[in-house]
């Protein structure tokens, strides 16, 4: 009886699959695969665009990146209502009796996948630019080196779009057959890629949001002011010295892995740093030999400090202190190559006459964070009283900025110069006790950047300063 029943279902005849649900479905389809190639070729605009305008800062990159996305969004919030109406033809033609079939699980599964493709292909593309605009990416060296791979997924978008439409248009029309049997499988697939297409159209904002610092050891000072731009701290022939909190010294290094170039950090010890030094800048100008110095908030400055040592023994006497800027309307995303530069004084004989000069200023961060300007033995820079200018504490630098800044405004308008030039004497040296967390000395440095300082220098024990009265 079993097998009769069985032979008598397998011999039922094939029916037509249902032409109006398969075109509703086609062009539910069809939409975020269009949408996909619109974004693909306004991506290839913009780049056109930044191209003919290389002054374009990043925020303009954002906005047009942004505006890319797009039509891709609304696309898949379009399919979604689609969606609706697909899977409410599916349930209709459950309830009542029909001569045709809906059409098969396996014809939304395919049509699901064909109509990510080119969205699919535009995503990557923006991924990767962002990718290579993320400090500290081993991913290439600029958009210049991945411009072809990027602009090829772009025009496969926009070619995948037309194919995906063909394809969907072709399944749709097709005389194809199928047995009677369960709807389940086709309505349990369609309501699947319409909570997909619901999900990606809410996630890809956050997904893509911007570019964003990686392969970071250490924490950063973030949100510094008055800050240099220097795009050669990312450069793969720039010395870049990493100092974590547990005194673990790196230095970044290139390395080729089957063509593709990538950074490591490899531990240096302090001792063999200085040969290190010697023979990365031993090619460069004088204007391009700077070690840059990246530091763990948390660092004790006495580590700092041997490193700083280790580096003037090299014979160089520039360190960029690298941090993160804060956010501006140039820089959103906080991930311009931002630094202090501070000046190394060469190592001098204990035994060295040096001849005093009265103009120099020392600020000094002391225990328990309290900031003072020059020695004890000189008097207030405003008043001239007896004891060292204090200047507040690293909760409030803008005492010990405000403070330079008077400074400096006298000798202008007493014209003290520069020895041998008629540049203001601006020279800072800074202090800071051993016990510094490096995330305060930064501050420090900050504030004295603030009020115009320039250079700005770091004193070691061995070098002998007498600063006096501005």
């Amino acid at each position: 009886m079993d097998t009769s029943m069985l032979n008598a279902a397998n011999n039922q005849p094939r029916l037509k699959v249902s032409l109006a649900a398969r075109l509703i479905a086609a062009f539910a389809f069809t939409i975020p695969a269009i949408g996909g190639a619109l974004g693909s070729l306004l991506l290839i605009n913009l780049f056109r665009l930044l191209r003919a305008n290389e002054s374009a800062g990043m925020s303009a990159v954002m906005k047009g990146m942004k505006e890319a996305s797009l039509p891709v969004i609304v696309s898949l919030y379009l399919a979604a209502i689609c969606g609706m109406a697909v899977i409410i033809v599916l349930v209709v033609r459950m309830i009542i009796q029909t001569k045709t079939a809906s059409p098969p699980f396996w014809f939304f599964v395919l049509s699901g996948i064909l109509c990510f493709v080119p969205a699919g292909l535009f995503w990557t593309a923006q991924l990767l630019v962002l990718e290579v605009l993320s400090p500290g990416s081993s991913m290439g060296w600029g958009l210049s080196s991945v411009a072809t791979y990027i602009s090829g997924l772009l025009m496969m978008s926009v070619i995948a779009a037309v194919v995906v439409f063909i394809l969907l248009v072709v399944a749709s029309v097709l005389p194809l057959t199928s047995r009677a049997g369960s709807k389940w499988g086709s309505l349990v697939v369609a309501t699947m890629l319409e909570f997909l297409f619901i999900a990606t159209a809410v996630a890809i904002p956050f997904l893509i949001d911007g570019p964003k610092r990686k392969n970071e050891m250490v924490n950063l000072p973030v949100d510094v002011k008055y800050t240099d731009q220097d795009s050669d701290v990312e450069k793969y022939t720039s010395m870049v010295l990493t100092l974590r909190a547990d005194n673990k010294l790196y230095q970044r290094q290139i390395r080729d892995l089957a063509g593709k170039v990538e950074r490591t950090e490899a531990v240096i010890t302090k001792e063999e740093l200085p040969a290190k030094i010697q023979t990365s800048l031993e090619d460069k100008t004088p204007d391009k030999r700077i070690v840059y110095f990246k530091c763990d908030i948390n660092a004790s400055y006495e580590n700092v400090l041997q490193v700083f040592d280790a580096i003037r023994k090299a014979d160089v006497d520039r360190v960029g202190l690298v941090v993160v800027g804060e956010k501006t309307a140039d820089d959103p995303y906080q991930i311009a190559s931002v630094r202090f530069e501070v000046r190394l004084p060469g190592p001098i004989e204990k035994t060295a006459s040096l001849r005093p000069n009265p103009l120099i200023l020392l600020a000094k961060l002391e225990n328990e964070g309290k900031l003072s300007l020059n020695n004890e033995d000189m008097g207030m820079v405003s008043d001239h009283n007896r004891g060292p200018a204090d200047v507040g504490t690293v909760g409030d630098i803008s005492r010990l900025e405000n403070k330079l800044r008077q400074v400096f405004k006298a000798r202008e308008m007493n014209g003290v110069f520069r020895e041998g030039t008629n540049e203001i004497e601006k020279t800072v040296f800074l202090q800071a006790s051993k016990s510094t967390k490096y995330g305060d000395f930064i501050k420090l440095v900050e504030a004295v950047k603030g009020s115009g300082a320039e250079p700005i220098g770091i004193q070691f024990d061995d070098v002998y300063l007498e600063v006096g009265v501005g």
